[in-house]
């Protein structure tokens, strides 16, 4: 299924302020204002992560069915640590995978890509926490 929302950000800050201003273009009146804050949110940390550690044009997808959101963040790069990091409060940086996890009801990767997928359940499903799950098996076929 083509998603609803797709686009190329830049390689460079820029890019995570406009997937922001496009994905409240876009999914504002259908998702409301808090539905979008979390979407915008979990797109900044995983646009960021892309800029900084990976490589090549980032590609976001985003597809809302109903309450759920499914997105995708990929870019070039070889990989990516797995593990969700727990940091200190007196280290800067290192919490994105943190706050993805909090906010998404499912998340994962492809082992050896920089290409993460998300899943965002309706409202009355809370955020769960939990390690990515990995692998294509994993990866929602509705994402396709």
């Amino acid at each position: 299924m083509a998603p609803e929302f797709s686009m190329t950000l830049p390689r460079d800050r820029s890019a995570a302020a406009m997937a922001r201003t496009a994905l409240r273009e876009r999914f504002l009146e259908a998702l409301g204002e808090k539905r979008v804050s979390e979407l915008a949110l979990v797109v900044t940390e995983l646009v960021a992560n892309a800029v900084v550690h990976g490589r090549g044009a980032i590609n976001l997808e985003i597809r809302a069915d109903g309450e759920r959101v499914h997105g995708e963040v990929v870019d070039q790069g070889g990989g990516f640590e797995r593990e969700v990091r727990e940091r200190g409060s007196a280290e800067v940086g290192g919490r994105g995978l943190v706050i993805v996890d909090a906010l998404s009801s499912r998340w994962g990767i492809h082992e050896g890509t920089t290409h993460v997928w998300f899943e965002l359940g309706s409202r009355d499903e809370p955020p769960k926490r939990s390690e990515p799950e990995l692998g294509d098996t994993e990866r929602p076929t509705d994402l396709d």
